[in-house]
């Protein structure tokens, strides 16, 4: 299929997703504990604004014509990879679904999208709407599972030429392990991380309050990018952390279809136990309030 038309429907794609927000927003934050209001607002208008980016760059993949040493003429030609596995995480189920499948769309390739079993109801409607908009049969595929099975076959499987993987350090290596071991299919990994924050004694400390809580507690915590661990000079650590202490006696956690909520329920109960011990013993140290990691330095 000629570039133009493969955009032509990916933008229909688009338009559809537009369509159908509000179901798109209410599957996601039954599914994951999102809060509806910031899914209406920015996560799914977000997503169709990423198929027409890429959209736009269907006709537009060229090669490069190169001009030799000698009598000849060399050139590039790009070509879709083939089949690719895609395997999304469970804090991003929509975004995460649109940022793997539109440039694989937009290149000419067909997919398996593996999504989390926690979070796998957006990742189906996407696909129903998919359909709807005219890609055609068997280019975009689902398959719902466990990562152990349905995950594990993606990445083993012989026919698929690529593998893209977001989540954890250790499930990554076993992408690649099984990658290498099949048929040494293109990897692609991304294993999220631990940023710091640093905050210094020029800062406007009710400002930097409200970047460490952004920081911390975007998406419930429940983002590759958060920046738990908070540096703060000697100078005004007292000063933030009753800010910070202040600020959190008024942030509302509870039914995320509630417009008063600030934060919805963890997508996984293990995970509320978990971090319910991480605040137990974080907060025997004087240094800790609730759930922020907080290192003086002078």
């Amino acid at each position: 299929m000629p570039g133009c038309e493969r955009g032509k429907i990916m933008n229909k794609f688009a338009d559809l997703i537009d369509e159908n927000l509000e179901e798109l927003a209410a599957l996601e934050t039954c599914d994951v504990g999102k809060v509806y209001s910031f899914e209406t607002n920015v996560d799914i208008p977000s997503i169709s604004k990423e198929l027409r980016y890429f959209a736009g760059s269907a006709d537009k993949i060229h090669g490069k014509t190169l001009k030799l040493s000698s009598e000849f003429q060399g050139y590039t030609l790009l070509e879709p990879i083939g089949v690719v596995g895609l395997i999304i995480p469970w804090n991003y189920p929509s975004a995460m679904f649109v940022l793997k499948c539109a440039p694989a769309l937009a290149a000419g390739c067909t997919m398996v999208i593996k999504p989390a079993e926690q979070a796998p109801l957006t990742a189906l409607y996407l696909a129903h709407l998919a359909k709807l908009a005219g890609i055609p049969n068997g280019v975009l595929n689902v398959v719902t599972g466990f990562g152990d099975t349905s995950g594990a076959a993606v990445a083993s499987h012989m026919d698929i030429d690529c593998v893209s993987f977001t989540g954890s350090t250790e499930v990554g290596r076993l992408v690649m392990q099984a990658a290498a071991t099949s048929n040494l299919k293109t990897v692609s990994l991304e294993l999220g991380g631990k940023s710091p924050l640093l905050i210094f004694e020029d800062a406007n400390v009710n400002q930097a309050a409200d970047l460490a809580l952004l920081g911390c507690l975007a998406n419930k915590g429940e983002i590759c990018v958060c920046s738990s661990r908070v540096f703060v000079q000697e100078g005004i650590y007292d000063k933030l952390v009753e800010n910070l202490v202040e600020k959190l006696k008024t942030w509302v956690v509870g039914d995320p279809f509630d417009p008063s909520t600030r934060q919805g329920p963890q997508v996984i109960l293990e995970l509320t136990s978990k971090i319910s011990n991480y605040m137990i013993i974080l907060c025997i140290d004087k240094s800790i309030r609730y759930g922020f990691t907080l290192f003086r330095y002078g």
